[in-house]
């Protein structure tokens, strides 16, 4: 049974094909999708399809779907497809924030052309926006925001919210200001009704109101939104004047777009790869991850190449050494998966770093010594030799290089995530790497070389099943 999202796909996929023929009655057939189903058929469709649509919508629908659409598929070069005075009226319909992002994916030359029949104070609004960073609170926020000043009665207030409404469409908080527009508190729905007519707003707002600077990362704001559970964060300058709000649409796409750079860095892609992108894109964008990884599994080959004497003479090692770098793998990516969420989340000062990584250490000593022994124990068992301390030695030498890489792995999961957070370099970028590559070359160094130490002089004191014994099992 198909679930909704792949009904609602399969609609858009089966209007798609019937704009194809030139006869098909467009705007009857975009009215059974909504905005978000336009775009997406906007993101898919080719560029003689997508002026067919930017042609028969409304432009107040055309605008919503638009503002729906991925911000990767460069929405803006859809105003490029029209007259400017036509776009102009397009951006006209927008929210401030989105039309300063569909602008800032064109070129100068082709924006001038487009605000050139916008009117002055909303040209003059949109470039401004575009002044801020584009991931961060100014560069999410939109300037349009209900406020009323603190020396205002309760009726007057009530008047002033009623006409910023006609201009605003939605709202879910009343924000307070001085006579400098900085932000000093914000009003309820519940405690405005409540209140006596000729109150004070000073007198009945609240004063705890959380705020976000204009410069903060994007990441951060949602952090913000998510831990005060709001539904709009307002935006002042450093002097504390109110400036606009995020809201929590704003705050979804980014939570979206920093999960999915997350992804992919942790695995080893470039956060520029577009996911809609051909395969030139995506070569171009994971090679160079592909080469730092290939110089680090060549440290792990020189170190392996260090004790071939002792891999030819014991030939088991070569069965054990994926097994001993495979596990200490997995739980190095266990903690670091941890430790990266909790740095993505709530963040770990630096009281907490000590606790965090004697936490995953011990956790990996455990680890360690558990999958240690059993390894061992199942060496010993599978491969009886007449030489018992041969044997011994052997389980002896795989439960310390087991045990210790273990160690190693929640160590290192732990400690570096932390450290290049310290250093400002993003931890899900190099941490996975670099904890792979240590693994691999500690697990390979602890195991060949207490072999080399303590296994090879018995080599040729073992009896004939010994021998047998040196043999690659699994």
């Amino acid at each position: 049974m198909l679930n909704e999202a792949a009904v609602q796909q399969q609609k858009v996929e089966r209007i798609r094909r019937l704009l194809r023929y030139p006869n098909a009655r467009i705007r009857a057939l975009l009215s059974l999708l909504h905005p978000t189903e336009i775009a997406r058929l906007l993101e898919d469709s080719g560029q003689d399809v997508q002026m067919r649509i930017l042609n028969e919508l409304p432009k107040e629908v055309l605008s919503e779907a638009i503002a729906e659409m991925d911000w990767q598929t460069h929405p803006g070069k859809l105003l490029t497809l029209l007259h400017p005075e036509v776009a102009s009226r397009l951006i006209g319909e927008l929210e401030w924030d989105d039309a300063a992002d569909l602008l800032a994916q064109i070129t100068e030359e082709q924006k001038k052309r487009i605000l050139a029949h916008v009117p002055a104070e909303e040209t003059r609004v949109i470039n401004q926006l575009m002044r801020y960073e584009e991931d961060s609170a100014g560069g999410l926020m939109n300037p349009d925001v209900v406020c009323v000043p603190e020396t205002l009665t309760k009726l007057e207030a009530l008047r002033e919210v009623v006409r910023l409404s006609e201009e605003i469409e939605e709202f879910y908080t009343i924000y307070v200001v001085d006579a400098a527009r900085r932000l000093v508190g914000y009003l309820t729905f519940r405690s405005l009704f409540l209140a006596k007519n000729n109150q004070l707003v000073s007198e009945i707002m609240g004063r705890d109101v959380v705020s976000v600077k204009v410069s903060m990362d994007q990441e951060a704001v949602a952090k913000m939104m998510s831990q005060y559970n709001l539904p709009t964060l307002p935006v002042v300058d450093r002097e504390g004047r109110l400036l606009g709000r995020v809201t929590f649409d704003d705050v979804l796409d980014v939570i979206e777009e920093e999960t999915t750079e997350d992804i992919l860095s942790f695995a080893g892609v470039s956060e520029d790869e577009n996911l809609r992108g051909g395969w030139a894109d995506a070569v171009r964008s994971r090679i160079p991850w592909l080469l730092v990884n290939l110089l680090t599994a060549s440290v792990s080959a020189v170190t392996i190449a260090f004790f071939d004497t002792t891999i030819e003479k014991i030939v088991l090692l070569t069965s054990l050494m994926p097994v001993i770098a495979g596990v200490a793998g997995n739980g190095a990516t266990q903690t670091l998966a941890v430790t990266i969420r909790r740095i993505a989340t709530e963040g770990i000062p630096r009281r907490k770093a000590a606790r965090v990584i004697f936490k995953e250490l011990s956790v990996g000593a455990i680890n360690g010594l558990m999958l240690g022994a059993i390894v061992s124990l199942v060496l010993m068992f599978v491969n009886p030799s007449k030489d018992p301390q041969f044997v011994a030695m052997m389980g002896l030498v795989v439960f310390v290089a087991m045990w210790g890489n273990l160690m190693l792995a929640g160590l290192a999961g732990s400690i570096i995530p932390l450290a290049l957070e310290r250093a400002r370099v993003d931890p899900a970028v190099a941490s996975s790497i670099l904890i792979t590559a240590l693994t691999d070359v500690i697990g390979f160094l602890v195991l060949l070389g207490l072999a080399s130490r303590l296994l090879l002089p018995m080599v040729g004191t073992v009896g004939e099943l010994g021998r047998q014994f040196l043999n690659p099992v699994f």
